[in-house]
C-alpha cells in the first residue's frame, strides 16, 4: 500500500478514504460521484491529486479525480475485485448487480441472461459457442457473435467502472475457449445462502438457537424466486434456479425443526399448515406439522394431519407415505415419550429432574398460547428449587420468552424487592412498580394499582417468564402483590414460577394464605424430593468429573438423602481428602451428618482470617458489599479481596457486581452465621450497623430498615438506635405506600422503645400514631384504634389534648364507611372522644369541629344518642364552614354525611352529598370525589332517582378504576351488581358479585359481608331463597341483623314453626337500628311477620314504614334491594285485610317499578295486586 504522498505518517490512501466517511460510490461512466461520496474532499486535501489538482483546492473540483482515485486504489490492490468490497450480485430473486450500495441497470434480457449464465458457472470458463446456444438456441441470428461481444463489453464496464481503456479485465475475463466471471471478490447472495446453510446444518441438534439465527439470516436473503426474470431463457438457468429452490425449502424445513427444538411448537403449527398446503408432497413438512400439533396438546389434530398427508400423497403422486411418516403416526398413537420436547443441554445439568422440567415445559406451551400458568416449586432447603427455576429460565429464553427473576433473602429487604428485580429485567427501568398519583394510598389500592400496571406490561409484550425465588422470605407487600397478580393471569402470556420451602417452620401465616390462594388457581405443583442413585452418579460426574459406581452413589444417598446441595458439600470434602470413591475410608465416617455441619467443616480448611471475614459478611446478610465487610471486620480492603477470592475458589461465594457478593446458598450463610456464639453474634451486629452507618453516611434512608434490624439484634444496649431507625424506615415505607413494611417497622419500633429507658412519652406517641395509621391504611381498624387510643391517652396524661386529638383523628382519614363493626358502638371509645373534646382549648376551633364530627360518627350505632350525634355534626359543619378552608371542610362534610345516615335525615344528607361532589370536583380531590359520588348515589337511589344514582355509581367506578381506589371499587362494584339484580339481570348480578369477592380476596381486604344480603334478596325474587338457609343460619350467628332474613329462608323451606320459635313473639323483637339499612331490614321483617299472620306486628310495621312510602329500599345500594316501599306497605295492608289501601299502594308501586325498568319487581307487585283485586 502506497504511503509516499504528503499526509500523516503511516496513513494509506485507502485508510484516508475510509476515515473520511464511507466507501466511495462509482458513477456508471467511471467517475467518482461527488454528490454521494463523503470524504473525497478530505482525501484530496491531504494528498493532492497528482494530475495538477492542488491539495488546497480539494479533489472534489477536478474531473480527473476519478482517475486519480482509481490509480491510488489499483496501486493499493493487486486487482480491482476487492474495491472496498462494494460489488454484489443478487440472484435470489430477479438478477441484480449492486455497486456501492446502488442497483446498476443491467440492460436488456439477453445481457441479464448472460450475466446469470456466467454466475451459475461459478468462475469456470463458458465456451463462446455454448454461450451462443444458451442465449439464442439452435438457430442464432447472423450477428449473434457481435451481439455477444457487445454484451461482454457492457458488462465489463459495469463490473469494472474504473478500469483504464484497453487495460486487461480482472472480473469478467477472457479465458479460452470463452469467458469466465471471477467471483472471488464479489458477494453473491446464493453463495452466502449456501454457506449459511452449511454452517447451520451441524448446529440444528447441537445448538438449535444458533442454528435458528443462521437459517433465518439465510432465508432473509431471498427476494423472490431465484433468477426470477431470466430463468425461462435457458434450461441451464432453470436447473440452477430449481437447485436453489430445493435448498430454500430444505432450509425452511430446517428452520421449523430448530424452532420445534426450541419449544416454539404453538407458533409453528399455523405456519406449517400453510406450508403443507403450498408443498403437499414434502413429507418432512407434514412430519413437522404433526409433531408441532402433538407437542401443543392436539393429538387428534396431529393424527388428522398425518392422514391428510397420506391422502395427498396417494391422490397426487400415487405413493404411500414413507417410513418416517408411518413411524411417526405409530408414535403419536402410542403417545411415545420420544415425541416430547427433548431435554436441553442446560436441563441435562439437572440430573433426576427431567420429569419435572417436562411438566414445566407443558405449562410454558400454554403460556405461549396466551393462557397464563403458575408453577409452584417446593421442597426442603438445598433440594434444587432455584436450580430448577434457572433451567426453566434457560429454556424459556431459548423459546423466545422475555425473562425476569426476583427473589428474597432471610434478612429484611426493601418492600417489593424481589418484584423490583424481576420488573427491571422484564421491562427495563420503566418505573412499572412506581405508584402514580398522590401518595400514600391505602394498602389495598396500592396493591391493585401495582398489579394492574404489571399485568398490562406483561400483556403488551411477548410471552414472559416471571420467576419469584424463595417466596417464603418475601415481605408482606410482595406477598399481597403476588396474590393479586397470580389471580389475573388467566389470559396473559406469562409463566409464573414461584419457589418456596415446604417445612411448616418456614411458612408464616401470610405465606400460608398466599399458598392457599395459589392453590385455587390450579397451579403446576413441583414437589422436589432427593435424587436417586442414578441421578447422584450423574450429579457427581457433572460436578467433579469423577464417575462413581452404584455402591458409592448408594452410600452418598444414605448420608445425604439425595439433597443436591448436601451432596455437593459432602462430595467436595471427600474429594479434597482423596476418598470420594472409597466408602470404607475413615474420612467417610468423619464427615458430619448435617448439611450445615458439613459446610462448617469445609470452612475449617480456610485460613483463620478468611473465616473471620466470612463471618462478618454472614452477619450482614446473604448479599453484602465489600467496603462494609471491611469496615465491620476491621481489616483492609486487600484482606477482604484475598478472602473473597479464596471463598470463590471454594464455591462458597458468587459475584453479583464487582463490589458486591453473595453466599452461593442460604444454607452456607446460615451455617457460618449460626457458628457464631450468641454474644459474639450480637457484637458482630453492632459492628455491622456502625460500619453501614459510616460507609453510607449522607444517604442512609434506603438502609434504615437494615440498620434497625442490626441494632435490634445487637441487644438492649442499642435499643434506642434500633427503634429510631425502625421509626425512620417505617415512615419512609409509608410514604411509598408500602404499608405492610411500615406496619412491621412501626411494631418493631414500639417493642424496642420498651427496652429504651430514655424514650419519652412524645416519642412513644409518635410511634403509636404511625403504627395506628399503618394499621388503618391496611384496613385493620380494630387494631388501629387500639394503637391510636393508647397514643391519645398518653398525650392526655401529659396534658396535650391537641396531640391526643390528632392521634385519634387518624381513624377518620379517607373513610367511605364507618370504622366500627356494624351495630357495635364502642362505649370506651366514645368516652375517650368526650375526654379529648372536653380537654381541647376553645382556641382550637377547627380541631374541635373535626373531633365533634368524628364523635358524631361514633354515636351512629348508639340509638339513644341520635339527637346528640345530629347536633354535634351540625355544629361541626357550621364551624368549619365559617372558619375553615375548602380542604378542611371536605373531611367534615364526609363525616357529617356518615353521622346522618338515618332514614329521617335523608334530605339533609342529600344536600351534604351534593356539596361534597361539587367541592371535591372543584379542588381536584379525586378520591374524595369518588367517595362523594358513592354517597350521593345511595341518597338518590333511596329517593327514587334511580337512573341518576346508577350514573353516579358508574362515574365513581370509572374514577376508582383509573386511580385504583379499591374501597370505592368495592362499594361501586357492589352497587352496580345490585343494579343488575334490580333490573332482573340475575346472571350479570352474580358475576359482578363474584368479581367483588375475588377483588376482596386478592388485595387481602376483609370481606364487606354484603354479598349474602344481595344474594338473598335476589333468591327471594327468583323463588329460591330456601337454597341459602344454611349460609344465612351461619351468617346470622355473627350478625344478628340477619336473623329476620334467616327466618324468611326457614319459611321458604316450609319450616315456619322453626322460624317462629327462633324469633319468639312480636313483643320480644329488638328494634332495628335506624341507619342506612333500616328501611330494607324493616321490609324483610315485614315479610316474615306477614307469613306469621301476626296482626299486631303487621299494624306496627305499617306505622313504621308509612312515613317512607315514597322511598326505595336499597340497603345502602349494596346490601340488598327490595324495590318500592309501597310494595311492602301494600303487602302489609293486604295482610291486614285493608284491600282498598293495598290496591292503592300496590298500583303506585307497580307504576314506580315499571317507570324505573325494575321488571322482576314489577312482576312481583303485579301478582300481589291481582290478589288485592280479587
Amino acid at each position: 500500500m502506497r504511503t509516499d504522498r504528503a499526509g500523516p505518517p503511516g496513513v494509506t490512501v485507502l485508510d484516508c478514504a475510509n476515515q473520511a466517511g464511507r466507501e466511495p460510490e462509482l458513477a456508471p461512466e467511471g467517475r467518482v460521484d461527488h454528490d454521494h461520496v463523503a470524504g473525497v474532499d478530505e482525501f484530496g486535501r491531504l494528498f493532492g491529486c497528482g494530475h495538477g489538482c492542488p491539495p488546497e483546492r480539494g479533489c472534489g473540483t477536478s474531473p480527473l479525480c476519478a482517475r486519480c482515485l482509481a490509480a491510488e486504489l489499483q496501486t493499493a490492490c493487486t486487482a480491482v475485485r476487492p474495491i472496498l468490497r462494494i460489488m454484489q450480485v443478487r440472484v435470489l430473486g430477479g438478477i441484480e448487480l449492486v455497486v456501492g450500495g446502488s442497483v446498476v441497470d443491467l440492460g436488456g434480457l439477453k445481457q441479464r441472461a448472460l450475466l446469470a449464465i456466467l454466475v451459475t458457472a461459478d468462475g469456470y470458463a463458458v465456451p463462446v459457442d455454448r454461450l451462443v446456444d444458451l442465449l439464442w438456441g439452435e438457430e442464432p441470428p447472423a450477428k449473434a457473435m457481435t451481439s455477444l461481444h457487445a454484451y461482454i463489453a457492457r458488462l465489463r464496464r459495469l463490473l469494472e467502472p474504473v478500469r483504464e481503456p484497453r487495460a486487461p479485465a480482472h472480473v469478467l475475463v477472457s479465458r479460452p475457449p470463452g469467458y469466465a466471471l471471477l467471483l472471488d471478490g464479489i458477494d453473491v447472495d446464493a453463495r452466502q445462502f449456501t454457506a449459511l446453510l452449511a454452517e447451520a446444518s451441524p448446529l440444528i441438534t447441537a445448538d438449535p438457537a444458533q442454528a435458528e439465527t443462521l437459517l433465518r439470516t439465510a432465508l432473509d436473503l431471498w427476494r423472490g424466486d431465484a433468477f426470477a426474470d431470466v430463468a425461462s431463457t435457458t434450461p441451464a438457468i432453470q436447473a440452477e434456479a430449481a437447485r436453489l429452490e430445493e435448498l430454500r425449502l430444505t432450509a425452511v424445513e430446517d428452520l421449523w425443526a430448530t424452532r420445534l427444538a426450541l419449544g416454539q411448537h404453538r407458533l409453528a403449527a399455523p405456519e406449517l399448515e400453510h406450508l403443507v398446503e403450498s408443498h403437499p408432497l414434502r413429507e418432512r413438512l407434514w412430519a413437522l406439522l404433526a409433531l408441532a400439533l402433538y407437542r401443543s396438546g392436539r393429538q387428534a389434530d396431529a393424527l388428522d394431519a398425518l392422514r391428510r398427508a397420506r391422502r395427498r400423497l396417494v391422490d397426487e403422486a400415487g405413493l404411500d407415505p414413507g417410513i418416517g411418516l408411518r413411524n411417526l403416526e405409530e408414535a403419536v398413537l402410542r403417545q411415545s415419550p420420544d415425541l416430547d420436547l427433548p431435554t436441553s443441554a442446560d436441563s441435562a445439568a439437572l440430573p433426576g429432574r427431567g420429569e419435572q422440567l417436562l411438566e414445566v415445559r407443558r405449562a410454558m406451551d400454554e403460556a405461549t398460547a396466551g393462557s397464563g400458568r403458575v408453577v409452584l416449586v417446593s421442597g426442603e432447603p438445598g433440594i434444587g428449587k432455584t436450580s430448577l427455576a434457572q433451567a426453566v429460565a434457560t429454556d424459556a429464553k431459548a423459546a423466545g420468552f422475555r425473562c425476569g427473576w426476583g427473589g428474597w433473602e432471610p434478612d429484611a429487604s426493601a418492600p417489593l424487592w424481589g418484584w423490583q428485580q424481576a420488573a427491571d429485567q422484564l421491562f427495563g427501568d420503566t418505573g412499572v412498580l412506581q405508584l402514580s398519583g398522590p401518595a400514600p394510598i391505602d394498602a389495598a389500592s396500592s396493591t391493585f394499582q401495582l398489579a394492574g400496571t404489571v399485568v398490562e406490561a406483561l400483556r403488551s409484550g411477548p410471552a414472559s417468564l416471571l420467576v419469584l425465588d424463595d417466596m417464603h422470605w418475601a415481605d408482606a407487600d410482595s406477598l399481597r402483590l403476588l396474590r393479586r397478580i397470580a389471580a389475573t393471569l388467566a389470559d396473559v402470556p406469562v409463566l409464573l414460577v414461584v419457589t418456596c420451602r415446604d417445612a411448616d417452620a418456614d411458612i408464616s401465616t401470610a405465606v400460608a394464605e398466599v399458598l392457599a390462594a395459589l392453590a385455587r388457581l390450579d397451579p403446576v405443583r413441583i414437589e422436589l424430593a432427593g435424587l436417586d442413585e442414578d441421578a447422584i452418579r450423574a450429579h457427581v460426574s457433572l460436578n467433579t468429573g469423577v464417575d462413581v459406581d452404584r455402591q458409592v452413589a448408594a452410600a452418598i444417598r444414605s448420608r445425604t438423602d439425595g439433597n443436591p446441595f448436601y451432596i455437593n458439600e459432602f462430595v467436595r470434602l471427600l474429594a479434597n481428602a482423596g476418598d470420594l470413591t472409597d466408602p470404607a475410608a475413615p474420612s467417610w465416617q468423619e464427615v458430619p451428618g448435617g448439611v450445615r455441619d458439613v459446610v462448617r467443616q469445609r470452612l475449617t480448611q480456610l485460613p483463620d482470617e478468611t473465616g473471620d471475614i466470612l463471618a462478618a459478611a454472614a452477619v450482614l446478610g446473604r448479599s453484602f458489599d465489600l467496603d462494609v465487610v471491611a469496615a465491620a471486620a476491621g481489616v483492609t480492603a486487600e484482606a477482604v479481596d484475598d478472602s473473597v477470592e479464596a471463598a470463590l475458589r471454594c464455591g462458597l461465594l458468587e459475584e453479583e457486581t464487582p463490589s458486591r457478593y453473595r453466599f452461593t446458598h442460604a444454607l452456607v450463610r446460615d451455617a457460618i452465621y449460626r457458628s457464631l456464639p450468641a454474644p459474639a453474634r450480637a457484637r458482630a451486629h453492632a459492628r455491622a450497623a456502625q460500619a453501614l452507618e459510616r460507609q453510607r453516611i449522607g444517604h442512609l434512608e434506603p438502609h434504615t430498615a437494615q440498620l434497625a434490624e442490626h441494632y435490634r439484634l445487637a441487644g438492649s444496649v442499642h435499643a434506642r438506635s434500633a427503634w429510631t431507625f425502625a421509626n425512620r424506615g417505617a415512615r419512609r415505607a409509608a410514604e411509598r405506600s408500602a404499608h405492610d413494611e411500615a406496619l412491621r417497622l412501626f411494631r418493631m419500633a414500639a417493642e424496642l422503645q420498651d427496652r429504651d429507658p430514655m424514650a419519652t412519652a412524645e416519642e412513644r406517641e409518635a410511634v403509636l400514631t404511625g403504627l395506628g395509621r399503618a394499621q388503618h391504611w391496611m384496613a385493620r381498624p380494630v387494631e388501629a384504634w387500639v394503637s391510636l387510643a393508647d397514643a391519645a391517652r398518653s398525650a392526655l396524661a401529659r396534658g396535650d389534648a391537641v396531640a391526643a386529638a390528632h392521634a385519634l383523628l387518624v381513624i377518620s382519614e379517607r373513610n367511605i364507611w364507618t370504622w366500627r363493626d356494624y351495630a357495635a358502638p364502642d362505649q370506651v371509645a366514645i368516652q375517650l372522644w368526650d375526654q379529648v373534646l372536653a380537654a381541647l382549648p376553645a382556641s382550637e376551633t377547627l380541631l374541635r369541629a373535626h373531633v365533634q364530627a368524628t364523635l358524631a360518627v361514633e354515636l351512629l350505632y348508639q340509638p339513644e344518642s341520635a339527637d346528640r350525634a345530629t347536633s354535634l355534626a351540625t355544629d361541626a359543619l357550621l364551624t368549619t364552614r365559617q372558619a375553615g378552608s375548602p380542604q378542611q371542610l371536605l373531611p367534615v362534610l364526609q363525616l357529617t354525611h356518615l353521622a346522618m345516615e338515618r332514614p329521617d335525615l335523608l334530605d339533609r344528607r342529600a344536600a351534604i352529598a351534593d356539596e361534597l361532589v361539587i367541592l371535591a370536583g372543584r379542588h381536584d380531590d379525586v378520591s374524595g370525589l369518588a367517595a362523594a359520588l358513592c354517597m350521593r348515589a345511595v341518597d338518590r337511589a333511596e329517593r327514587g332517582a334511580w337512573e341518576q344514582a346508577v350514573a353516579d355509581m358508574h362515574r365513581a367506578e370509572r374514577i376508582a378504576a383509573q386511580h385504583q381506589f379499591v374501597p370505592v371499587l368495592l362499594v361501586a362494584g357492589s352497587a352496580l351488581a345490585l343494579e343488575r339484580q334490580a333490573v332482573g339481570d340475575f346472571a350479570a348480578a352474580e358475576t359482578a358479585l363474584e368479581r367483588i369477592v375475588m377483588l376482596q380476596s386478592t388485595v387481602s381486604m376483609a370481606p364487606l359481608a354484603l354479598g349474602i344480603g344481595q344474594l338473598a334478596t335476589m333468591r327471594m325474587i327468583q323463588g329460591r331463597l330456601a337454597e341459602l338457609e344454611p349460609a344465612l343460619r351461619e351468617a346470622a350467628l355473627h350478625q344478628l341483623v340477619l336473623r329476620d332474613l334467616h327466618a324468611l329462608a326457614l319459611i321458604a323451606c316450609s319450616r315456619t314453626d322453626e322460624a317462629r320459635i327462633m324469633l319468639g313473639d312480636w313483643a320480644e323483637q329488638r328494634p332495628l337500628l335506624r341507619d342506612f339499612l333500616w328501611i330494607g331490614m324493616t321490609g324483610i321483617r315485614a315479610r316474615v311477620w306477614i307469613e306469621f299472620g301476626d296482626q299486631r306486628a303487621i299494624a306496627d310495621l305499617r306505622d313504621q314504614l308509612t312515613p317512607y312510602a315514597d322511598r326505595l329500599a336499597v340497603g345502602g345500594m349494596g346490601a340488598f334491594f327490595l324495590g318500592s316501599v309501597r310494595h311492602t306497605l301494600g303487602h302489609l295492608a293486604l295482610a291486614a285485610g285493608d284491600r282498598a289501601a293495598a290496591r292503592e299502594l300496590l298500583r303506585a308501586a307497580l307504576d314506580t317499578h315499571r317507570r324505573l325498568g325494575l321488571e322482576a319487581h314489577a312482576a312481583a307487585t303485579a301478582a300481589l295486586l291481582r290478589q288485592a283485586e280479587q
